[in-house]
């Protein structure tokens, strides 16, 4: 049953765009998402292990954070919202080298006592409410760039309603988490199991098929 669900998705997505990722409207989307290829290149010139690393022991980390800065104001899939509360929260300088460490166990560990650490170190300023930055677009989305063949990107309502349509269960909780996490990231890699389209394709791709199909 769950196969044909991910099978009719696709047939969705080319009623759509009938001539597939070649198709000049899916394209011409694309094109309003050009910043992900920046994003991709942060992600990978800015958060390798090595640098990393360097910042977490020489407690230099203000490279990393202009880094994070500019992954976050990026992101097409991070809310103004979000980025606002990122902001502020990195405004708060005590909390940077907690944070780089938290990001380099989580990128280069990730387990579920990673993500549980890099969620609790978002919330370490919640005492101000506008520095709440323990959200699922801005948790995934180091994942996602970062790696985009393992990882994803989650933004809540999209997601439960994805989840939804395929009727997998995501045990979904608004506090990011990495029961949830491994649940999505399950469903996107499933999903890329019965797609010809997705074929190939890494998540960032799988994904938007997923979204535009269900749109």
């Amino acid at each position: 049953m769950q196969h044909n669900a991910y099978q009719q998705l696709e047939h969705d997505f080319l009623l759509r765009f009938p001539h597939g990722l070649q198709d000049e409207a899916w394209l011409a989307l694309g094109k309003k998402h050009r910043g992900i290829d920046r994003v991709l290149q942060l992600c990978r010139d800015g958060l390798s292990e090595p640098l990393l690393h360097a910042a977490i022991d020489s407690g230099n980390t203000a490279a990393v954070i202009d880094c994070c800065r500019q992954i976050v104001s990026r992101c097409t899939t991070v809310s103004t919202f979000e980025r606002m509360a990122f902001r502020n929260y990195l405004a708060f300088s005590d909390v940077h080298r907690p944070f780089v460490a938290a990001l380099y166990a989580l990128l280069y560990r990730f387990d579920e006592a990673s993500f549980a650490d890099f969620v609790e170190v978002l919330q370490l300023c919640r005492h101000d409410g506008k520095t709440n930055a323990a959200k699922w677009p801005l948790v995934s989305c180091f994942l996602a760039y970062s790696d985009p063949q393992q990882h994803v990107c989650i933004k809540p309502t999209t997601i439960k309603r994805l989840a939804a349509r395929l009727d997998v269960d995501i045990a979904y909780r608004p506090l990011p988490n990495y029961d949830t996490y491994c649940r999505v990231q399950a469903m996107v890699q499933q999903f890329r199991a019965h797609s010809t389209l997705a074929a190939g394709q890494d998540n960032i791709i799988a994904q938007a098929i997923m979204y535009c199909a269900a749109a």
